[in-house]
């Protein structure tokens, strides 16, 4: 059965998957863990919908396609991320677009270089090899950002931030934080 993408939403409709972060577990990536919300039903982050193709994990010569959905808010000044990840097989890219919403994308290469590049509806965006990524939404609305991915790519996550760039409300809007 083929997988549909609802263009107003960014979701997918069909045989997908869908896995849940909760800001729990962005808890040791957060600079102010404390303000994270215990309350049933506002504790998730971000979701991730893929298509079900039958690809395996690891599996050579096949791609997977998804969304992201990371939902709009601040923990204290600073706006609500993903964990962010270099893929276990380090040296495949990535292309993101934005559906929905209005975001950032921090980019952190092997030399801990970080640069930030806007996410809106219709963008597209190559990440390279060797890059790890991470989205932030900084708009009101939930940030939906497809990505197609090599099914060998991999993700690796972290258990502490290695991104140095944060991004937090100054009053107007955003501006970038560096640790």
């Amino acid at each position: 059965m083929p997988t549909n993408l609802k263009s107003d939403s960014g979701n997918l409709i069909g045989e997908t998957i869908r896995k849940d972060t909760t800001f729990d577990a962005l808890r040791p990536l957060i600079r102010n863990p404390k303000l994270i919300s215990t309350e049933k039903g506002k504790n998730i982050s971000y979701w991730v919908e893929m298509q079900k193709n039958g690809v395996q994990d690891g599996q050579s010569g096949g791609l997977f396609f998804g969304v992201s959905h990371v939902n709009p808010g601040k923990i204290g000044n600073e706006f609500n991320f993903t964990k962010g990840h270099f893929h276990q097989s380090i040296d495949t890219g990535e292309y993101y677009w934005g559906i929905k919403g209005h975001g950032l994308l921090i980019l952190h290469d092997l030399n801990a270089e970080e640069h930030v590049e806007e996410v809106v509806p219709g963008r597209v965006l190559y990440i390279p090899g060797k890059v790890a990524h991470r989205l932030v939404n900084i708009g009101d609305d939930v940030l939906s950002v497809g990505a197609v991915w090599q099914s060998i790519s991999g993700h690796q996550y972290f258990k502490s931030n290695i991104f140095s760039t944060r991004i937090i409300a100054d009053g107007t809007g955003w501006k970038m934080d560096k640790e």
